[in-house]
C-alpha cells in the first residue's frame, strides 16, 4: 500500500526541468546542424535523451540508500574506468586526450561516471562521520576522495572535467560541517601563485596573507593541527613556484600557454590566441535581443564558431534565440539549481542532503564554467554545457543525475509518513528490517 502512494510523491518538477532543458538543446542542436554534415546530430541526442530517461526513473525507483551502500564498488569501478583509458585497444585517444573507452561499437566518457560515483563516496564518509572536524585526517580524507579521480583525469588530459572535482568536493565537505574557516585554509596553498613575481610588492603581499591567515586560526581557535601543516603547505608551494615557475611553464603544450596568454590579453582578439572566444563574442551578440532564428546562425554552420555543439553551445542559443533566449535557459537552470538545493535540505539524512548538494554543485559548476569560458570571463577549457551539450555519457549522467534527485524526494517523503505513523499511531508500526533500516512492508 506505502510503495503504491510514492508515485504520487515522485518530483515531477525536477523531472520536466530536466527533460525540459535537455529538449531546449536538441532544438538548438537541430538549427545549427541544418543544412550541414551533422544535420543528424539532433536525432542521436534525442535517442540517448530517451535512454537517460530510463535510467533516471530506474535511479529513482531504487531508494538512494541503496546506492550509498555500495558507494565503494561504484567508486573503485569509477577509477577502473579512468585508468582503462590508457589500456591499449581499449582506450581511446580523441581530441588529444585518452578520456574515452570502447564498448563494443560505442564509446563511453568514464570521466562522467566518476563525477557521481566520487559523490556517492564523498557522501557516503562525510554522511556517516561522528566526530567533530578537528584534526588533518578529517580534511584530507575527502580531500584525497576527490582529487584521486581529478588527478588521473588530469593525466589524460582533461582540465576541465579535473576543475570540476574540486567545487564539488569542497561544497559536499561544507554542506557535511566543515567550518567556513577550514575552507579558507584550504585556499591558503593557491596564493603560491603569487611567488611567479618576485617583486618585492609581491612577496610583501604574500607574507600578509599569510600573516593574515595565522592571526585569523589563532583568532577563531582553529586547532593547530589544522592551520600549521595548511601554512607549511603553503610556504613550500610558494618557495617552489618562486624558483621553478619557468621550468613549469616551459614544460606547458603551446595550446595550453596560449590559453593563458589570450585570457591575460583580452585585447588580442581577432586572431591567434583569443580566436575562438572572438567568434564566440559575435555569435552571442549577433543574435540581439530575439535571436536570427533557428537554422539560421552564421557562425557556427560557416565554421567560424569551435565545437558549436559541445563546449561552444552557448553562443549557438545566444546567435539562434538572441537574449531571451539565453536568458531564459539561465533561468531553467536556476530553477533546477533550486530545485536541487530545496531536496538538499528537505532530506532527511544527512547523505541524501550530500548528494542532492553534489549534484547542485556537478550542475552549477558546469554551468557557471562553460559560460564563463565563452563570454571571456574564465580562460578557454573543455565543458560541456548541462543537458545542452551534445554528448550520450554526459547526457546519460545528467538525467541520473535528476534520478537521485527524486529518489531522495520520494523517500524523503516515505520518511515523514513513516514518522507520522510512529508518532500518532505506534500500534501500527511494522516490524523493521534490520539490514537495511527500512520498515516498509515487503511486497
Amino acid at each position: 500500500m506505502f510503495r503504491s502512494k510514492i508515485w504520487f510523491n515522485i518530483d515531477y518538477v525536477s523531472l520536466l526541468l530536466a527533460l525540459g532543458l535537455a529538449s531546449f538543446g536538441v532544438v538548438v542542436l537541430a538549427g545549427a546542424t541544418q543544412g550541414t554534415i551533422n544535420s543528424g546530430l539532433w536525432l542521436t541526442q534525442a535517442q540517448w535523451i530517451v535512454i537517460g530517461l530510463i535510467m533516471c526513473v530506474c535511479t529513482f525507483l531504487i531508494d538512494y540508500r541503496f546506492f550509498i551502500k555500495y558507494a565503494v564498488v561504484f567508486y573503485i569501478i569509477g577509477i577502473i574506468g579512468l585508468l582503462l583509458c590508457f589500456a591499449p585497444y581499449i582506450g581511446l585517444y580523441k581530441k588529444g586526450a585518452y578520456s574515452w573507452i570502447r564498448i563494443g561499437p560505442k564509446q563511453f566518457q568514464p570521466a562522467e561516471f566518476a563525477k557521481l560515483a566520487t559523490i556517492l563516496m564523498l557522501a557516503k564518509i562525510l554522511g556517516s562521520r561522528k566526530e567533530k572536524w578537528t584534526g588533518m585526517l578529517d580534511i584530507l580524507r575527502p580531500l584525497f576522495i576527490g582529487a584521486l579521480p581529478a588527478m588521473i583525469i588530469l593525466k589524460q588530459p582533461d582540465l576541465g572535467t579535473a576543475i570540476v572535482f574540486g567545487p564539488v568536493t569542497l561544497l559536499m565537505m561544507f554542506a557535511a560541517g566543515m567550518p567556513f574557516s577550514y575552507i579558507l585554509l584550504l585556499f591558503a596553498p593557491f596564493t603560491c601563485f603569487i611567488g611567479i613575481n618576485h617583486d618585492i610588492i609581491a612577496i610583501l603581499i604574500w607574507l600578509g596573507i599569510m600573516g593574515g591567515l595565522l592571526l585569523y586560526s589563532i583568532f577563531r581557535k582553529i586547532p593547530w593541527t589544522v592551520w600549521l601543516p595548511f601554512l607549511a603547505i603553503s610556504i613550500v608551494a610558494y618557495i617552489a613556484v618562486f624558483e621553478y615557475a619557468e621550468t613549469v611553464w616551459n614544460q606547458l603544450r603551446d595550446h595550453q600557454k596560449d590559453r593563458i596568454v589570450g585570457y591575460f590579453n583580452p585585447e588580442i582578439e581577432k586572431k591567434g590566441l583569443n580566436w575562438n572566444i572572438y567568434n564566440s563574442k559575435v555569435a552571442l551578440g549577433s543574435g540581439g535581443f530575439w535571436g536570427i532564428g533557428l537554422g539560421k546562425g552564421t557562425q557556427s554552420k560557416l565554421g567560424f564558431l569551435p565545437e558549436y555543439e559541445h563546449d561552444f553551445v552557448f553562443p549557438t542559443v545566444g546567435e539562434q534565440l538572441g537574449f531571451v533566449g539565453g536568458v531564459s535557459l539561465l533561468g531553467l537552470f536556476l530553477f533546477l539549481l533550486m530545485r536541487a538545493l530545496e531536496t538538499s535540505i528537505l532530506s532527511k539524512t544527512l547523505q541524501g542532503s550530500l548528494i542532492a548538494t553534489g549534484v547542485a554543485a556537478l550542475f552549477f559548476s558546469h554551468i557557471s564554467i562553460n559560460i564563463g569560458m565563452v563570454t571571456g570571463l574564465l580562460p578557454v577549457t573543455g565543458l560541456p554545457l548541462t543537458f545542452i551539450s551534445y554528448g550520450g555519457s554526459f547526457m546519460l549522467i545528467n538525467m541520473i543525475a535528476v534520478g537521485f534527485l527524486i529518489s531522495i524526494r520520494m523517500h524523503t517523503t516515505k520518511e515523514i509518513i513513516e514518522d507520522n505513523i510512529m508518532n500518532n499511531h505506534p500500534q501500527l508500526i511494522l516490524p523493521k528490517n534490520t539490514e537495511n533500516g527500512d520498515i516498509w512492508e515487503s511486497s
